[in-house]
Formats: structure tokens, C-alpha cells, sequence
């Protein structure tokens, strides 16, 4: 038998969480223990493997092999060389919580292989599926550049890759919550499907796209399909070109719009955990939350500008956070802050009041 070992993370894991995504992180303070480990190792190896993928050091044959390797986790994986592929990225990352992850991922392999047999098929289908988008990346945007960034080409590879790399990890979530409440409430009726958290986890990938687009073109890669862009009279190049805002705005309130279909299973999905599971209402809560308030600054802000940082602030995070006591009670208190937000981002995507 694996050994269990739930809380807290081992080692330096948890600094390592919190220096790479802070609210993650918080997700995972208010998680019940038996969610809370294979949570956050599912969230450590998926930023790994993306940090490698964006490290500047290797090519992309050496990525598409991690990516291969780290896809066999499971029985029989060889965690210690799987840790040293990942420490062969270090070279080409800046960034102190990645290079501090890439330097952790024995341990985080070995813990990973210490859960039950449930929890390591469903992390490993997670980072199988998010290895595969990854791969996308690797395959779509070989032939990008700064000046003239490659595009993803169409509706269906968008959706395909929002699908992968952020529904995967969500049906991943999903079935975490579901044994945890099965085991807590056998009596129970009406639990979220699995597949409720994979459009969720979906509408956040769509989020991160959204408001990383300076970013991403600037290293050569456009999310956007080129189907639309060629429809709005645009190309791949001309995104890195802040004054095409104008005539990108229909196409990135599309997007939005799409990320909000997603995202409404999440009234539905909330209503079904039970009120006495705080902390894994906090974990859906949050995150939703979050999101959207994103997305709404992503609406009122021309992302295509390098200069642009729509981000949610610390004190929004805190806010929220603080907040929360009456949602988890409150399945209205709850609905009635998601359609608040819902309302307020799609008037915004309508409106003419958005700077270019």
C-alpha cells in the first residue's frame, strides 16, 4: 500500500506553491487534507512542466521528451530521472519559484507517488492531457517569432487547447472533490459531475490567454485563431501593434464571452457541495471569483499594450478572501455575487467606453 501522507506539504514544498502562484496556494491552506496533497502536487508538476516548456535553454525536441517522460507517472515511473530532466531547464529560467521548483521535483515526484491509486490515475491522466496542450504550443508556435507571432488556426484548436491544459487539471480537481464528498456523505445526491470542473477549468485557461496576450506575442506565440483575426481584417503581426486594439476588441470579447458559458456551471456546482465542506467551497469560490474579476479588467484594458497589467490586485484577492464567510453558508449570497460580476463584465464587452 502507498504511503499516505496528506498535510502539510513536505519539505520546502509549500514556500515553493506560494512563490508560484499565490492563489493556489490559498486554495490549498483551506483544502481538507485528504484534497489538499495531490491538489497541489497536480498544480507543482503542470507549472514545472510549463516552465519548461518556456525555459530558453533547450530545444524542442529535449521539451517534447520531458513532456513524454513526465507523462508516465505512475507505477514503475523513474522519479529521480525524471527530476534530473527537469533540472537540465534550469539554465534558461529567471524566475526564483520556478527555479526553486525545477530544483524540488524529486521530492514532488516521490510524494506524487505515494498517493493512493485513485489519486495518481486521475493526476496522471491531469498531466498527460496538459502535456498534450503543451505540445500544441510546441508544434503551432515552432515557426513564431516576436515580429511575426504564429497563430493557433481556428475556433476548434483554441478549444482543444483550453480543454487540455486548463479542463484536464479540472476534471483532475473535480474527482478529487467528488471521492472526498462520496467518503464524507455516501447519503448524498445531486454531486457535481467531474466534467463541470473541466469547463471550469477551461473558462480559467481562456482567462490566463486572455490576459497574458502581450506577453505570449511577444515571445512569438498568438492563442487567437487566425480564422478570426482574418476575418477582422488582422494578422498574427499585427497584435504586437497596440493601436489594432480597436479591431481586436469583437474577437477578445468573444473569447470572454466564451469563458463566461464556462464558467456559469459554477452555480450549479457550488449549490451541490455541502455547507458543512467550507473549505472546498472556498476552493471553488475563490477561484471563480477571481476569474471573473479578471476578466473584467481585461475588458477595460487594451491588452495587446506590454504596458497593460490586467491583474486582479493583492488587495482584490484579500477582499475576497475576506468576503467569504457568507457564500460558504449561502449557496444566494454566492449566486447573487457570480451574477453581480457576470452583469457587469458582459455590459462592459458591449460597451464603447473601453480604451483602444
Amino acid at each position: 500500500m502507498p504511503q499516505k501522507r496528506q498535510d502539510p506539504l513536505p519539505g520546502d514544498l509549500t514556500a515553493t506553491l506560494k512563490a508560484v502562484s499565490r492563489t493556489i496556494y490559498f486554495s490549498f491552506k483551506v483544502l481538507p487534507p485528504g484534497v489538499r496533497l495531490p491538489m497541489a502536487l497536480g498544480y507543482l508538476i503542470c507549472r514545472a512542466m510549463d516552465t519548461a516548456v518556456d525555459s530558453s535553454s533547450a530545444g524542442q525536441a529535449e521539451k517534447n521528451r520531458f513532456l513524454d517522460l513526465v507523462s508516465g507517472l505512475g507505477p514503475g515511473f523513474d522519479a529521480a530521472g525524471a527530476a534530473a530532466a527537469s533540472a537540465a531547464f534550469l539554465p534558461g529560467v529567471r524566475h526564483k519559484g520556478e527555479r526553486a521548483l525545477l530544483g524540488s521535483m524529486a521530492l514532488v515526484f516521490e510524494e506524487a507517488l505515494r498517493l493512493d491509486a485513485a489519486d495518481l490515475a486521475g493526476l496522471r491522466d491531469a498531466v498527460a492531457g496538459v502535456a498534450d496542450g503543451m505540445k500544441m504550443d510546441l508544434d503551432y508556435f515552432a515557426g513564431g517569432s516576436p515580429a511575426a507571432p504564429a497563430a493557433l488556426p481556428d475556433d476548434a484548436a483554441l478549444v482543444r487547447y483550453c480543454d487540455l491544459i486548463g479542463g484536464k487539471p479540472g476534471l483532475f480537481w473535480a474527482g478529487l472533490y467528488l471521492r472526498r464528498l462520496r467518503g464524507t456523505f455516501p447519503e448524498t445526491s445531486g454531486l457535481p459531475a467531474a466534467v463541470d470542473g473541466g469547463m471550469i477549468g477551461s473558462a480559467l485557461q481562456v482567462t490566463n490567454i486572455l490576459k497574458d496576450a502581450a506577453a505570449d506575442l511577444a515571445m512569438g506565440r498568438c492563442y487567437f485563431p487566425a480564422a478570426d483575426l482574418a476575418a477582422a481584417g488582422l494578422t498574427p503581426a499585427d497584435l504586437r501593434d497596440p493601436a489594432s486594439m480597436r479591431k481586436f476588441r469583437p474577437i477578445a470579447g468573444k473569447w470572454i464571452s466564451w469563458a463566461v458559458d464556462q464558467m456559469d456551471i459554477c452555480e450549479a456546482f457550488v449549490s451541490s457541495i455541502p455547507k458543512s465542506e467550507l473549505g472546498m467551497r472556498a476552493a471553488v469560490i475563490w477561484p471563480v471569483y477571481w476569474a471573473m474579476d479578471t476578466l473584467l479588467e481585461v475588458a477595460k484594458s487594451n491588452i495587446l499594450d506590454p504596458r497593460a497589467k490586467p491583474r486582479i490586485s493583492k488587495k482584490r484577492v484579500y477582499t475576497t478572501i475576506a468576503a467569504t464567510p457568507p457564500l460558504l453558508l449561502s449557496n444566494t449570497a454566492f449566486t447573487r455575487g457570480y451574477r453581480f460580476r457576470r452583469e457587469t463584465l458582459l455590459v462592459a464587452i458591449s460597451g464603447t467606453e473601453a480604451p483602444l
